[in-house]
């Protein structure tokens, strides 16, 4: 897996979402989507490396990664039930614990371990049910619970409240044997009543693809996004901001589906030209490729350390979306010392 960081300016608002869907979701389960460590968490055939987003009424949706919006606890005497249904195989010998799954606040993830924050992991009354429940006799509450990840604390506002279930965190528990999955979430009290449930199924995809996922390896898992700027400023470049990271994964094509779950490969020296780059170059969108109104991905092909759409190769685009009315809104490879920072290890 390789990364980049995106530099983006905003203006009058302008946003960007780059989160895929879930086939239903209902509840406190917002979605199902690729983990962000997998190059091929949703393969049918291959091991189980998927988030579970969650959401309440008042913030339904991505708004729910919002930091002034808490998550979720768990009562005191109580657990949650993470329960894979239709669609999910076990695999037998891999044990339902921390390795397995973690507990996340935020997006990307900020990992809050058991061992850390309160919690033991282990299987339900049946194979497919992962069981959380606190340590403490007075459970976790949401306002309270918090990850230990070591850039956290310079977050500007601190994620807060359980968010999201990484399944297949370090190891996976599980296949995706069917057309699609189906995963419920249930929050249960000390007397043994569901207080809050949800669920949320998933198509599984025939082969695998590349992909690009949020990450936050850098500046020590600080919390990249919901950063706040004023228009005209740009994340990375204004002082107190931080440029947005993005994991690359080639596709494990000739990978059998068992040993997709390690690979960890992605493209080196790739970047992104912003449309306003591309018209300062003077360069024609072919009919193809029109649709990427935001820009374009580019491999460096000739290693010269530069972006161009003329002789480099096009992997992909970039689809915005902003509010009404917003203009100058620009999304680009961050520059370091003079030069586009291209994607490079995850390890660099």
């Amino acid at each position: 897996m390789t990364r980049f960081q995106l530099t983006r300016t905003l203006a009058l608002g302008a946003l960007i979402s780059v989160m895929s869907a879930s086939a239903m979701a209902q509840g406190i389960v917002s979605k199902i989507v690729n983990s962000p460590l997998s190059a091929a968490g949703l393969v049918r055939g291959a091991h189980t490396g998927i988030n579970v987003y969650l959401q309440n009424d008042q913030a339904p949706g991505a708004a729910f990664m919002n930091p002034e919006v808490i998550g979720y606890g768990i009562p005191a005497g109580g657990r949650i039930e993470i329960e894979l249904g239709d669609g999910f195989k076990r695999v037998g010998n891999i044990a339902l614990t921390q390795k397995s799954i973690m507990v996340v606040t935020g997006a990307p993830q900020q990992g809050m371990p058991g061992m850390k924050v309160g919690y033991e992991v282990k299987q339900g009354e049946t194979p497919n049910i992962y069981v959380i429940a606190p340590t403490g006799e007075d459970g976790l509450a949401a306002d309270e619970l918090m990850s230990p990840a070591p850039g956290a604390a310079g977050d500007p506002v601190r994620q807060r409240g359980i968010k999201v279930f990484h399944i297949g965190f370090l190891q996976s528990a599980f296949t995706n044997s069917g057309r699609s999955g189906s995963v419920t979430v249930r929050i249960i009290d000390g007397d043994g009543k569901t207080v809050e449930s949800g669920s949320a199924d998933v198509d599984f995809i025939d082969a695998p693809a590349p992909q690009i996922q949020p990450n936050n390896f850098p500046n020590r898992q600080r919390n990249h996004n919901w950063q706040v700027i004023a228009a005209g400023e740009a994340l990375g470049v204004t002082a107190g901001t931080l440029a947005i990271p993005i994991m690359l994964y080639d596709a494990p094509h000739g990978v059998a589906p068992g040993a997709m779950v390690k690979f960890k490969q992605g493209p080196l020296g790739v970047g992104v030209l912003s449309t306003q780059q591309l018209d300062a170059m003077d360069f024609f969108m072919p009919d193809a490729i029109a649709r990427y109104n935001g820009g374009l991905v580019i491999q460096d092909s000739d290693g010269d350390g530069r972006l161009d759409p003329t002789k480099d190769r096009i992997i992909g685009g970039i689809l915005g979306a902003a509010p009404s009315g917003a203009k100058g809104q620009e999304i680009k490879s961050l520059n370091l010392n003079g030069a586009v920072d291209l994607s490079k290890p995850a390890s660099a």
